[in-house]
């Protein structure tokens, strides 16, 4: 990553991130700063887990979901995710994607509904790809609900709404 880059990530509005973790791939974690829509911190005090291989679209999941002040673990394979969530059992939602080498979305999502505290964890297949009856089949292998790629934020918080509003934050 371009080192200027990294410091605006690292750096805004003269403060430092509040959390200086570090990104699988290398990079530092983005700092908060203007949030536009997001600036009531609807996601504080929720854990949500990305599970993408590619890092461009884990980090831009990332960043929109750290800006709502969310707690954000990303797994970059399917067996990384199972591992993330019985490390973090507290995940209140998962965002997954489909086309993954190795075990896929598919497979983790059935994976993951296997194990019986995950049963009702909300799952949001995002996925490029984008075929007749896609939705159904990303429910039918677990998902609670399907966002196609390329991502539409209002879309995307539209369909997050209901999962994070059927239960109280854990703070």
């Amino acid at each position: 990553m371009d080192h200027d880059l990294e410091n605006s990530f690292a750096i805004q509005d003269n403060e430092f991130t509040r959390r200086p973790a570090r990104w699988p791939w290398g990079a530092q974690t983005p700092g908060h700063g203007p949030v536009g829509t997001l600036d009531d911190h609807p996601f504080t005090g929720r854990v949500m887990l990305v599970v993408d291989d590619d890092y461009r679209n884990a980090l831009a999941l990332w960043a929109l979901l750290d800006r709502g002040r969310a707690e954000v673990l990303v797994a970059q394979s399917g067996l990384e995710a199972i591992e993330t969530l019985e490390q973090a059992p507290r995940t209140d939602l998962v965002l997954m994607d489909i086309m993954m080498p190795g075990m896929d979305g598919y497979a983790t999502m059935q994976a993951i509904r296997a194990r019986e505290r995950f049963r009702t964890l909300p799952i949001i297949a995002v996925t490029a790809k984008v075929i007749d009856n896609e939705r159904g089949r990303c429910i039918a292998a677990g998902a609670s609900d399907y966002v196609p790629k390329p991502i539409n934020t209002a879309l995307l918080l539209s369909v997050m709404e209901p999962w994070l509003t059927s239960s109280t934050p854990l703070l």
